[in-house]
């Protein structure tokens, strides 16, 4: 078994580092410049012991800090600007259905993910209802101080969808709570 000193030659004793590397040399036929055989040298570096290789935990996804001073409540335009805060927030990518029921689903008439429904572009009260309804929900989930609960969002969210003048009625109450001008109750 050869070694490499400090210098990078071969030796046959171990350097002075305290940690060094055993290295095998191997031989081996190769072509020289003039055409002929010669042997070449080649090395492999064993290393004294195997290290031990831990995965790190998985980090905690937290929804990123807001880009306006106006931090939670969050209006729309922020939760359809930040989709990566919604992932973090839920962990998939859920639909308004799953929060809503079916009254949001037939209204819809498709069952939208909640990106879909902030990034809807109807100009209706429905369109408007989806928008503001669904910032109102993250809201509710992100923020404990939110005007309003999860569960009160849902209520008035499916009390609204039904008509298109209740629907823009609620729309306007949850964008108000979305920007913070509705006190908790």
């Amino acid at each position: 078994m050869m070694f490499i000193s400090d210098d990078g030659s071969s030796t046959g004793r171990c350097c002075s580092r305290a940690m060094c590397n055993k290295v095998t040399v191997t031989p081996a036929m190769g072509r020289s410049l003039e055409g002929g055989l010669a042997e070449k040298n080649y090395s492999t570096t064993e290393s004294p012991e195997a290290p031990v290789i831990t995965n790190p935990p998985s980090p905690t996804l937290v929804p990123p800090a807001p880009t306006t001073p106006n931090s939670p409540p969050f209006s729309c335009d922020y939760w359809r600007a930040h989709p990566e805060a919604i992932l973090a927030l839920l962990g998939y990518w859920c639909t308004l259905g799953e929060f809503f029921g079916l009254p949001a689903v037939s209204a819809f008439g498709r069952d939208p993910s909640l990106l879909e429904a902030l990034s809807n572009t109807r100009s209706d009260g429905i369109g408007a209802l989806y928008r503001e309804g669904t910032a109102s929900l993250l809201n509710s989930l992100v923020h404990r101080n939110f005007a309003l609960t999860t569960q009160q969002v849902r209520e008035e969210f499916n009390t609204a969808v039904i008509s298109e003048k209740a629907a823009a009625t609620q729309a306007q109450l949850f964008k108000k709570a979305n920007e913070g001008h509705l006190k908790h109750h």
